[in-house]
């Protein structure tokens, strides 16, 4: 029997998973919920920057219950797995509830909008016996997969370097504008820049102190930043993120890994995205990259785990609210100019 989800939230994220989970033999959506009867009746044209422009033609929603109450949702017996693509300061909450209701959750990032409230879903799928997976999707993204793995093989010798980027238009487009109110998104610091911290942390460890500077929005979120990630005897790592340009501005990301007898660099405006340069060699080399998606691979995963009963190893929960942990203390670095130590107790509620 196939695994059972419904999917709650369809702006960009939501009809992304929606799709994603198509090309998925061992998931099956048989609800969606939403607050607008538009989307509930599969008329998608609204969902904005959504990264499968298929989402934005109208969806045939037959067969698929359709709910715009999250409460009678949970009250449905034959719903395996929710997954949450609902604004980030409601994450926690409606992640806490539908494992109190049986269900498993695929809750998008960042995990919870503080760390403490992330910590208290790490609990509650303990405590509740359920699986909880979390949408870090570089973790999947075929290019990083592949820097991950000549990182952790050596045969380039140990890492001297790693610098990330992640940039972006200002995002206009999110429901209620929630993405541009820092109280309810943590701004470009916890929703976009997360995914280097995450990618950070998966590379090389977590960090024990950070050193972070950047710029500030109208309502005092952070919307750029610059962080240096420390570590004892280990690499120079530093990642930029932000979301403060002008809207032709074309989205890109990126790494520049430098090795002790190599060069890894990956671009995502250019073709072949995957470059490395070996000094042993002189040569350069485009390793072949999988034709993957990652938001499709982090689903499949899940799903495959829910399916077997298994915990997620490739991205856990704790691994997840201490990636909230490290932008807290990135954006406590911006705010005082100093640097600032990392603590994560996954116990501390």
């Amino acid at each position: 029997m196939p695994v059972r989800v419904a999917v709650v939230g369809l702006g960009m994220m939501g009809t992304t998973h929606f799709r994603a989970y198509q090309e998925i033999p061992g998931a099956r959506v048989v609800a969606v919920c939403d607050l607008e009867g538009r989307k509930l009746a599969g008329d998608w044209s609204q969902a904005a920057g959504n990264i499968d422009t298929g989402a934005a033609r109208q969806t045939d929603l037959s067969g698929i219950r359709t709910y715009a109450d999250f409460g009678r949702l949970l009250r449905a017996r034959d719903v395996d797995l929710v997954d949450l693509c609902v604004p980030t300061y409601r994450h926690a909450t409606m992640a806490i509830r539908a494992m109190k209701a049986g269900k498993h959750v695929f809750c998008e990032k960042p995990m919870a909008r503080t760390s403490r409230w992330a910590r208290k879903m790490v609990r509650t799928a303990e405590e509740r016996g359920r699986l909880l997976g979390v949408g870090h999707c570089l973790r999947f993204w075929p290019e990083y997969v592949i820097l991950k793995e000549r990182i952790d093989s050596g045969r380039y010798g140990p890492v001297r370097s790693a610098t990330f980027t992640r940039l972006s238009a200002t995002p206009l487009w999110s429901w209620d504008n929630w993405l541009q109110d820092q109280e309810r998104s943590g701004a470009a610091a916890l929703d976009l820049h997360i995914h280097d911290t995450d990618t950070v942390q998966w590379f090389f460890g977590r960090p024990a102190r950070v050193t972070a500077q950047g710029t500030f929005a109208p309502d005092g979120g952070v919307n750029h930043i610059v962080t240096t990630y420390h570590y004892e005897n280990g690499p120079l790592v530093v990642a930029e993120g932000g979301w403060d340009f002008p809207g032709p501005f074309p989205f890109r990301m990126g790494a520049v890994v430098l090795f002790e007898s190599a060069a890894a660099e990956y671009h995502m405006l250019r073709t072949p995205t995957l470059s490395v340069y070996d000094a042993k060699t002189g040569k350069a080399e485009n390793p072949p990259v999988p034709a993957l998606n990652g938001y499709t691979e982090e689903l499949r995963s899940f799903v495959d785990c829910v399916a077997a009963g298994t915990p997620p190893t490739r991205i856990t929960p704790p691994e997840a609210a201490a990636a909230v942990a490290i932008v807290e203390a990135e954006i406590k670095s911006v705010r005082t100019g100093r640097t600032v130590a990392v603590k994560y107790d996954p116990a501390v509620t």
